[in-house]
């Protein structure tokens, strides 16, 4: 007869910042929203300082409060952000030895969808306006550096019109680390740079007149191959493991 698994029963401090925690991401506290005195949260949870400080240990080190010492310190909300996700997943993956080609390949199978949702929503039309005023907007750079450099604004604009969460979340996990990588590469010139931007360029450009046809098999397609390009060209010129390119 095998024993009876052990239940560990939570600290107190870790169910206060639980308790605070709830009600930071149900948006029952907001941004920058001061907690109340410590004094109050005490005799609010009957606790003491010190497991009250433990809590707080546990909410910041998830970042989401901030803790300021001092006569008018006391601790604020943070609402979790992509950012957080994104820098977290960096180091889970640092840690694991993962290559850039792997991040860059499930960036394929991750984003790539967008192109095609964004192109079967009922306001394709609109959203390929949006995507060609930013073409439009950034075509004065395209022969600098900084086009390159922007690249990713198209790319999450792209996402966020599919007004899925879940792929944004973990789409800006991933571009956390290809943004990266596209920093390292253009960090030093290379002899096809103007022609790879210029080949980019058309291709977002191609993408919008898709997504305005409505043509959502072309365009997540065309968004695949380009995705693919892109990161086989990262790939191939800088950096072999995430730590390569976030460290």
């Amino acid at each position: 007869m095998t024993s009876p698994s052990r239940i560990r029963v939570p600290k107190t401090a870790e169910l206060v910042a639980g308790n605070i925690r709830n009600r930071i991401v149900r948006g029952e506290l907001e941004m920058d929203e001061a907690l109340p005195p410590e004094s109050a949260l005490m005799e609010d949870f009957n606790i003491s300082r010190p497991t009250l400080r433990e809590a707080f240990r546990i909410l910041e080190s998830e970042g989401l409060i901030t803790v300021r010492r001092g006569s008018r310190g006391g601790a604020r909300v943070q609402v979790p952000d992509t950012d957080v996700a994104a820098r977290y997943a960096g180091f889970v993956l640092q840690s694991r030895g993962t290559t850039v080609a792997d991040v860059l390949n499930a960036r394929v199978m991750v984003e790539s969808p967008a192109a095609g949702i964004v192109a079967r929503r009922r306001d394709h039309v609109a959203c390929a306006r949006r995507l060609r005023a930013w073409l439009t907007e950034a075509a004065a750079q395209l022969d600098t550096p900084a086009y390159t450099e922007r690249f990713h604004e198209f790319n999450r604009m792209l996402v966020a019109m599919t007004e899925n969460e879940t792929l944004i979340l973990f789409t800006a996990m991933l571009e956390h680390i290809s943004d990266a990588a596209s920093t390292t590469y253009t960090r030093v010139p290379h002899a096809d740079d103007t022609k790879l931007a210029h080949k980019a360029n058309r291709t977002r450009h191609v993408l919008t007149d898709l997504i305005e046809a409505g043509d959502a098999v072309a365009a997540e397609d065309l968004w695949r191959r380009h995705l693919s390009d892109a990161g086989q060209v990262l790939v191939a010129n800088r950096g072999t493991t995430v730590i390569d390119v976030l460290a």
